[in-house]
């Protein structure tokens, strides 16, 4: 199953969510075109949770269209809560460790980014460049179309 990941500090949106596309429906009971469900797990801003799928619209015709199930922390408690810095700095204060990185998480992640680091180096590939502002560069829209799959704007 392919994974994808966009990354970037400049673009179009300041947005950080998971998003899991489910399979598309082998067989469609109903007449017009059935998309496949979407699960987005929201971690900043407006953290929360979201389940796009298809339903039958009411009535007598055999119509379908997408809907989505939302749930927003800030909507649901009246208070988005602190930003994730505010938090990591009264963590330190309080001297809670728990959100920091410890000493072997920091060596293993090191030792699964230097063989990306040391490839890099050795293909003198250069980053792609994007405008800010943007969805990032253009190869990677083109990514997950490779699948017949596209990319889902937050």
């Amino acid at each position: 199953m392919p994974f994808y990941l966009r990354a970037g500090k400049r673009l179009n949106k300041r947005v950080t969510e998971v998003s899991l596309h489910f399979k598309k429906v082998p067989h469609a009971l109903f007449s017009g075109a059935m998309e496949p469900d979407v699960l987005s797990v929201r971690v900043q801003p407006d953290e929360g949770i979201s389940m796009r799928f298809m339903s039958k619209v009411p009535g007598p015709l055999m119509a379908m269209r997408p809907v989505a199930m939302d749930f927003r922390y800030g909507t649901a408690f009246g208070d988005a809560g602190p930003e994730a810095y505010e938090r990591l700095i009264l963590e330190a204060m309080l001297g809670d460790a728990t959100l920091f990185a410890r000493n072997d998480e920091v060596r293993a992640a090191w030792a699964w980014c230097t063989p990306i680091l040391q490839r890099w180096q050795q293909t003198h590939d250069e980053p792609h460049l994007y405008p800010a502002g943007s969805w990032g560069p253009v190869a990677a829209d083109a990514l997950p179309g490779d699948d017949g799959r596209s990319w889902r704007r937050p």
